[in-house]
């Protein structure tokens, strides 16, 4: 490896966010009964929703689950990932942890200034790829609370409204 490589390399690694340092902006928690519940997170960049990441507690006795949605221009990747259960306290406080991936996929349009479109003939989405786009749609349309940029800096909860179409 040559100097500028190296030197371009410690610049990216440095400035990238370590594992546990996840700057969320929105979040939310839901429970579905008394051992299932569900953490919302949501990555805001410009007034854009860059990063959505769900959580499954696992209820009583499953490993914790992680989807997490990645939305750039033209493009959505998917990652279904799993967790320990000794990890899920750190998980559902939004910390970033070394998860097992168990599959991943994108959706993407061929120009990126394009709006999403389904693809072409002989390309239909998977039953469990149409499921995550619901989700996902889902997950844009609920109210959230802000995330406080920091301890010190607590600020009132605020409601952020889905826009208005």
């Amino acid at each position: 490896m040559n100097i500028p490589t190296l030197i371009c390399a410690i610049l990216v690694t440095s400035l990238l966010p370590s594992v546990g340092d996840i700057p969320w902006t929105y979040s939310i928690e839901e429970g579905e009964d008394a051992s299932s519940s569900h953490s919302y997170f949501y990555q805001e960049r410009h007034e854009t929703i860059e990063r959505i990441r769900w959580v499954w507690n696992g209820g009583a006795q499953n490993a914790p689950t992680v989807t997490d949605y990645i939305l750039s221009s033209g493009k959505i990747t998917v990652r279904h990932l799993v967790g320990k259960r000794e990890s899920l306290p750190k998980l559902t406080k939004g910390e970033d942890l070394e998860l097992e991936l168990k599959d991943e996929y994108a959706i993407s349009t061929a120009d990126p200034t394009a709006m999403l479109v389904l693809p072409g003939p002989g390309k239909a989405l998977s039953y469990s790829q149409r499921m995550d786009l619901t989700n996902l749609f889902n997950f844009l349309t609920k109210n959230r609370t802000q995330v406080p940029a920091s301890e010190e800096k607590v600020a009132p909860p605020q409601d952020h409204k889905p826009a208005k179409e």
